[in-house]
């Protein structure tokens, strides 16, 4: 699944993390953790907003039975140290590190050119026998 959306849009980021989540859900098995997958979506959007205005490309798929999110930007690019817990008064910081602290994995890479995408493999696994709708 993928979606396209301009960052200064909250209402159309909003509707896609709802759309997302029904999507997981149609296919998740019942341990999935819904509540984190929508948290993850949540920071790594916020991110976008608050560093790269622009365009953002998110997209879902299914890789070894795990669902993973990507969340791309086009903004300047960024290289990320990994889960540091920020400190107290940072700025910055936050949202990355609870994205990790909630995801399976996160990784952030620089993309040639202009942008960055910040991969989560979410908490939520597919059921082998999903109920569609």
């Amino acid at each position: 699944m993928q979606w396209r959306f301009e960052s200064a849009d909250a209402n159309r980021a909003h509707y896609v993390r709802r759309d997302l989540l029904e999507y997981l859900a149609a296919y998740a098995s019942d341990d999935s953790d819904l509540a984190s997958a929508g948290l993850i979506y949540g920071e790594l959007v916020g991110n976008v907003v608050r560093h790269a205005p622009g365009p953002i490309a998110v997209d879902v798929r299914w890789e070894a039975g795990v669902a993973v999110l990507s969340v791309r930007d086009d903004g300047p690019g960024f290289d990320w140290r990994g889960a540091e817990l920020p400190e107290e008064t940072a700025e910055s910081g936050r949202g990355l590190y609870i994205a990790c602290a909630v995801a399976r994995s996160l990784h952030v890479r620089r993309l040639p050119g202009r942008g960055t995408e910040a991969i989560a493999q979410l908490p939520v696994s597919l059921n082998p026998h999903p109920q569609r709708t």
